[in-house]
């Protein structure tokens, strides 16, 4: 497709020459009103200039010549990858399908374009709707959209949009906007620092000038502004040949969060809509022009849809109506069944939620799946089935802690254990500890050890003696003590599972970096009815023997 058009915008760039003498002069008026208030501070020290005034001016021209070009170079070349990394932008994800999408439109209008320019695309994480694009004299151009827009735009208005932020890269308005956007950003927080000063009241007069000349420079751009959001609307129709989708994506996009707040100020210029809600942009005049970074939202719309030759009236109707019939009428998902693998191994149901809910003997640990002979989870796995452990938790009235069980991936509930304070999960009914505690927890028997734990602990302690016997005859070498396990519950990094000590073979999984020991259940117990009946390994006495 030919876009005569984009090349004759192409010629106008010579407005950039105008922004760097507007800075010239903003630094111009700050050197000289910061050197002229140095002398009023000291008077004497004016008599000395007097002999020496056209030096004086030369040395005050160099100087902001020199700043004002560092200052140009920098926003000139450098303003594209500050924006993304400012705004968090990053490449979009090819395992999504949304993104693919998106990534998919971005060709498809490079080809419509002829491929004149390379486009980069980037997606910004916020909920906000609106897109930008940003370009400097490094080639470096991009097209910035965020997750809450291309979320909720259908494929036609996304693509409707992408051609208009396309636009404004290939005619050069973007590279115009992008510089002016980052050239007045040092002198605006300037003011800003001024007119706090003056709220204070002690504002030089001197700062008075340096103030009018930088909101000149602003109404100079803001002028532009609204001019350039035309042209790109016209030639997004030119490509997409879609001027209702258009229409429709800046009428959602207008009624829901711009993203102000997180596109910050000096950047409206930028993005397709104003990202800050203005009265003053559904205004038409000769003073909306000037401080008005976007034309009326309802205006582009009227434009764009006489294009269609389509009723103003009646597209607002049959949107408004849609958007109450989603509101009143949300779409109602079928329920799932799903099937549950009892302690029997054998496969009950199917069940709905009410009916997973009532089932006394389900774990966060149970499979689950919608079919037996289909792909299966744990049920803490699945994030609805995982709501009724949390209302089991709540109806216990247990206080829960920050921290989760690297089994049953549920809250942990913190409680008193040997007039102490441990974290215990009411699923799996593991135990986290900390490394300081457990001395106080096995020197305290105040508790008697049940036989059922005595029993347990003196064949897992001759198990796991029989096992470290049997290592060593079989290999040279140390056996391994510590291998990686479960996730901390604190840092979630791998705990390293090993024996609580030589002396008493109870496994734990300890967690080096936080200070903290994990306990399946009965682990805790039977390191204590260990030290406290002091049962060692009888494979040991019988080798003695």
């Amino acid at each position: 497709m030919s876009l005569t058009f984009v090349e004759i915008e192409r010629q106008k760039n010579w407005r950039i020459a105008v922004f760097f003498l507007v800075l010239l002069s903003l630094y111009f008026v700050i050197l000289t009103t910061l050197s002229l208030s140095f002398f009023l501070i000291a008077p004497p020290l004016l008599f000395l200039i007097k002999g020496f005034l056209f030096r004086y001016l030369l040395i005050v021209i160099s100087v902001s010549l020199l700043v004002a070009s560092i200052h140009f170079y920098f926003s000139a070349f450098g303003t594209v990858n500050f924006l993304i990394k400012n705004l968090g932008a990053s490449k979009p994800d090819r395992e999504d399908g949304i993104h693919k999408r998106l990534m998919n439109i971005i060709d498809e209008v490079q080809v419509v374009t002829g491929n004149k320019r390379k486009i980069d695309c980037m997606v910004i994480p916020s909920l906000a709707m609106n897109a930008l694009a940003a370009d400097n004299f490094t080639g470096n151009a991009v097209i910035a959209v965020t997750e809450g827009l291309i979320s909720r735009l259908t494929r036609p208005q996304l693509e409707a949009v992408v051609a208009h932020e396309a636009y404004h890269i290939l005619s050069g308005d973007c590279l115009e906007a992008t510089v002016a956007a980052s050239l007045f950003g040092i002198p605006a927080s300037i003011i800003e620092v001024s007119q706090n000063l003056s709220e204070q009241g002690i504002m030089h007069p001197l700062l008075i000038p340096t103030w009018i000349l930088l909101k000149f420079s602003q109404m100079f751009n803001m002028f532009i502004s609204r001019e350039r959001e035309y042209r790109a609307d016209a030639g997004a129709v030119k490509m997409t040949r879609n001027p209702v989708a258009l229409a429709e994506a800046l009428h959602k996009t207008s009624r829901g969060w711009r993203g102000a707040g997180f596109i910050g100020s000096g950047l409206e210029m930028l993005c397709i809509i104003n990202p800050k809600a203005s009265e003053l942009d559904e205004k038409e005049g000769w003073l909306a022009d000037l401080f008005s970074t976007h034309p009326p939202i309802r205006k582009r719309v009227g434009i764009l849809l006489r294009m269609a030759r389509a009723s103003l009236s009646q597209f607002y109707e049959r949107t408004d109506a849609g958007e109450k019939a989603a509101v009143s009428e949300p779409a109602k998902a079928p329920e799932l069944l799903y099937y549950v693998y009892n302690a029997e191994q054998e496969w009950q149901g199917p069940f709905n939620l009410a009916g997973l809910s009532g089932l006394a003997w389900l774990t966060p640990l149970t499979w689950v799946g919608t079919a037996p002979d289909e792909e299966i989870e744990r049920a803490s796995e699945n994030s609805i089935i995982n709501a009724i452990f949390i209302k089991r938790l709540i109806q216990t009235k247990a206080k829960t802690a920050d921290l989760t069980c690297p089994n049953c991936k549920q809250a942990l509930v913190e409680m008193p254990y040997e007039r102490t304070q441990i974290y215990q999960c009411n699923f799996c009914k593991g135990t986290l500890v900390e490394n300081n505690k457990i001395p106080r927890i096995i020197v305290r028997d105040e508790e008697p050890c049940p036989e059922r734990i005595k029993q347990l602990s003196r064949a897992v302690i001759n198990e796991k003696q029989k096992i470290m016997t049997m290592k060593r005859l079989n290999s040279k070498e140390e056996p391994k003590t510590s291998i990686p396990f479960k996730n901390c519950p604190k840092c979630k990094k791998p705990m390293m599972r090993r024996f609580y000590s030589l002396a008493y073979l109870v496994e734990v999984d300890m967690c080096s970096f936080c200070g903290i020991t994990w306990f399946d259940k009965d682990e805790l117990e039977m390191l204590q009815c260990m030290v406290e009946n002091r049962i060692v390994p009888e494979i040991e006495l019988a080798n003695e023997a």
